[in-house]
Formats: C-alpha cells, sequence, structure tokens
C-alpha cells in the first residue's frame, strides 16, 4: 500500500492512530504495527504502563528497523507516551520513593509528581530507543481522588500546575515536543466534582510564557459522546479547538456502560434464552458444586473444597449487571486459571475413581453452563446493538456494521485530530485502513444523538 493514499489532518496525522494498550513485544504484534506505518498511519500512542514497558520496546525495535531501511524517518511518524500509572514492578521500585503517590490497590498507584514523571520520561526514551517524544502526556490525573480522603480541587489543580511546569523544562531539553493531559473525567460543563475541568487547565498555561500545552486526549464514541454536544453555547471540543489544542479520543470502540465494558461490534447470536433458564442452569450447578464439596469432606480431602467455588462465582456475576465482553474476560481471567489450579491440585492427592468421575462432571457441567451464559449475554448484547443503530439517524443503514458507523463517525465530527484504535490482531487494521479509505457515513449530529436505551 502506498502510504499516502490516506487523508491527513491539518496536523498531518493520520486519521486513525496505533493505540498499544494490548501490545505486546512479540514478533506478531510488531508486524501488525510495522505493516500499518508502512500503510500511512502515522500516530502512535503508548504509555510507560502498557504491558510493563513492553508496548514502548515494540514501538521503538519497529521504528527503529524501519528507520535503517529507509522505509521511514524519524519525523515522519508521531509518537506519543503518557506517564501516572505505577504497576507490578514499578510500583514495587518507586512506591515508597516520590511524594503524593495515591495507592489505588496493594499493587498499583498513581502518581504525576515531577520527579517520578522525569524517571519514567527518561524509562520510555531508554525502551523507545527514541532521543525524544513528539509529545508527553500526564496520564489519568483524576485517580488523585481515589480511595483519597484528603482530596480536594485545589491540590489537584496544583499538583496538575507542577507537572507541567516540569514538563516545559523537558521542552526546553529537547526530550519532548509538547504536552498534554489524557483524562476520563473531563467534563463538558465544566463543573463537576473530582471531573478534569479544559478552563482551569488553560488557566494554568496561561500562566507559562510561550507554554507547549498541545494535546488533549479523551474517550469519545457512540455512548460516551457528551464532550461533542453544545452546551452553553460550546461544546468541549469546540473549546479545545478554539484554543489550538489537538484533540485525540479514544475507545471509539469500547464504551463503558455502569462501569462495564461494552465493544462496538456486531456478534451473531441467534439463540434464544430466558432469565429463567438461566437461573435454572446455575441453581444446577450450585447444587453439583454442594454434593462435591460434601464427597470431599465426607473423604477427608479439604484441601481442595475452598477452590470448589465456580458456580458461586457465576452466580454472584449474574446478581450485577454485566456485558458479554465482560464475561468473556472474567472467563479468560478468572474461571480459567481457577479450573487450571484445582486440576494441578489432583498431584497432590491419589483421588479414586469416583471422585475424579465427579470433578470431570463439575468441569464438564461448567463448561456447558459457561458456553449458554456465553449466548446469553451475546443475545443482550446485540439487543442494545439493535437498539443503537435504531436511534441513529434515519439516512444511516441498519445494514452497515456498527463498528463502521463507530469508526466512520469520527472523520465526519468537527475538530477531532485523530481517533486512536486498539490493533493487535490483523483484522484490526484491515478495519482501520478500510475506514480510513472509505466513508459510508456522510453526517451525524452528535447534538441530536441520544442512545439511553442502551444505558439501563
Amino acid at each position: 500500500m502506498n502510504k499516502n493514499n490516506y487523508p491527513k489532518t491539518q496536523s498531518n496525522l493520520s486519521q486513525f492512530g496505533f493505540g498499544t494498550y494490548r501490545l505486546t513485544n512479540s514478533s506478531e504484534h510488531k508486524t501488525i504495527l510495522k505493516k500499518a506505518i508502512q500503510a500511512g498511519i502515522n500516530l502512535i500512542d503508548t504509555a510507560t504502563n502498557y504491558h510493563h514497558g513492553d508496548a514502548e520496546i515494540a514501538i521503538g525495535n519497529v521504528i527503529q528497523e524501519l528507520i535503517y531501511d529507509n522505509d521511514i524517518t524519524r519525523e515522519e511518524v508521531t509518537i506519543i507516551s503518557k506517564a501516572g500509572y505505577l504497576e507490578g514492578k514499578t510500583y514495587t521500585k518507586y512506591s515508597q520513593t516520590f511524594n503524593n503517590i495515591t495507592h489505588l490497590s496493594q499493587q498499583a498507584g498513581h502518581c504525576i509528581d515531577p520527579k517520578f514523571l522525569e524517571t519514567q520520561l527518561s524509562e520510555s526514551l531508554l525502551r523507545l530507543n527514541l532521543d525524544y517524544l513528539d509529545a508527553y502526556l500526564i496520564q489519568n490525573p483524576e485517580n488523585y481522588f481515589t480511595n483519597n480522603k484528603t482530596s480536594n480541587e485545589e491540590t489537584y489543580y496544583k499538583q496538575i500546575k507542577e507537572a507541567l511546569l516540569y514538563l516545559e523544562t523537558e521542552v526546553k531539553k529537547g526530550r519532548i515536543h509538547y504536552y498534554g493531559i489524557s483524562s476520563n473525567t473531563f467534563d463538558t460543563n465544566q463543573t463537576n466534582t473530582n471531573s478534569t475541568s479544559l478552563n482551569k487547565l488553560l488557566e494554568i498555561v496561561k500562566e507559562i510564557p510561550n507554554h507547549h500545552f498541545k494535546i488533549i486526549q479523551c474517550p469519545f464514541n457512540l455512548i460516551e459522546h457528551s464532550l461533542a454536544k453544545r452546551k452553553n453555547e460550546i461544546s468541549f471540543f469546540e473549546l479545545a479547538h478554539n484554543h489550538n489544542l489537538d484533540l485525540i479520543t479514544n475507545r471509539p470502540l469500547n464504551a463503558m456502560i455502569n462501569n462495564q465494558l461494552f465493544k462496538l461490534v456486531d456478534v451473531d447470536e441467534n439463540t434464544e434464552i430466558t432469565d429463567i433458564e438461566i437461573d435454572d442452569l446455575i441453581q444446577n450447578g450450585l447444587d453439583h458444586e454442594a454434593s462435591l464439596k460434601t464427597t470431599l469432606k465426607d473423604k477427608e480431602i479439604p484441601s481442595i473444597s475452598p477452590y470448589i467455588t465456580l458456580f458461586e462465582k457465576l452466580n454472584e456475576t449474574q446478581s450485577t449487571t454485566i456485558t458479554y465482553f465482560t464475561f468473556k474476560g472474567l472467563l479468560e481471567d478468572i474461571f480459567i486459571p481457577q479450573i487450571d489450579h484445582i486440576i494441578s491440585l489432583f498431584e497432590e492427592f491419589n483421588l479414586d475413581s469416583d471422585i475424579e468421575h465427579q470433578f470431570l462432571n463439575y468441569f464438564s457441567l461448567f463448561n456447558h453452563i459457561a458456553k449458554e451464559l456465553s449466548h446469553y449475554y451475546k443475545q443482550i448484547h446485540q439487543t442494545k446493538i439493535i437498539e443503537i443503530k435504531a436511534s441513529l439517524p434515519n439516512h444511516i443503514s441498519n445494514d452497515i456494521p456498527i463498528h463502521t458507523i463507530a469508526l466512520q463517525s469520527y472523520k465526519n465530527t468537527p475538530y477531532i485530530t485523530a481517533t486512536l484504535i486498539g490493533i493487535t490482531h490483523e483484522e484490526h487494521l484491515e478495519s482501520a485502513l478500510s475506514n480510513l479509505k472509505h466513508n459510508s457515513i456522510t453526517s451525524l449530529s452528535w447534538n441530536d444523538l441520544d442512545i439511553n436505551t442502551v444505558l439501563t
């Protein structure tokens, strides 16, 4: 593909950027990134905590290879990184070193102290094997309000100001060209508590002579689109534009509904399963689970019993609002590892054939019910997708896949500089390139759009 085939923004960025939240340093992921750059996607967004630094290493390897092969020059690609989170080894290493750390859990924290940012920038440049970043962003500063009983708005913006003043010194050193903020809580009316006010950020940078505050990054999709709506005669997007800020949006296909992940993609599901049928299936699993625990107790094998909770957890899941992709993630991250752990415990005991048979039936039943639940959540998911399509303007055909509508709507939204797409598979890349090239959505008024039906 000719990289010049795809349109650029006024900032000379491709309309879609390569998001690297799930990028690893694997040969597969590096090949996809290389193809994306060769095809004309010249914006790459990453962060210090993405795969504990592996995403930056992968980017650095690919960029150096492309430069070595004379496919690109360093100036032809825009690389943005972000800092703020302490996770895993970083948390262990630095959690007691820097001031103003917000502890999010026992293994994670958040910090925008200038000394911490300086450390993270140095480590990012080393992993990327670069002399400079095109932009460096403070990542989700709103974490300051998490688990912080003494938090207040004055301190919040004081910390942000100190961070921005520090970043200005890095511009003078040449290690970054611009800086900005990535936040999930930018507020349209600029008044909500614990939100991030663009007006207040603008007041801060006014006090920095010849500042290089240039970029705002935020979520934006068919569900979360309030920032594009006009309130009090001006939208958040317009405000950013009026102050010459590049507006980069993220999560175009990953919306949050009631703190649950909802993917803006169609799923093929024709099965009809009722709530009553699901309740009966889970109760069957609970009964089987109780019977297995009784057997283990009678056989005096109590060590395994605490892990026999698969259906108990499924039942707890059912008591909360959950989406198909959230459930899929739970299967991969919680249930399957738990099953693997139970199986590993078998080696410690000489189980008789009767117990082994009960365990096989237990796992088989869980597999069956998990599949039925997947169908059930898919069914709910696709119903919401249909509701979303029904709420769109009549000129947008319901036959167009929802991900196409979601992506191409960005191309018709004023003031958006570029939109980041998470790309880890070949089909993700092909979809992005196709939507860069074609335009099926001619217009979409965000101010008139109302998708409240999917929020319940």
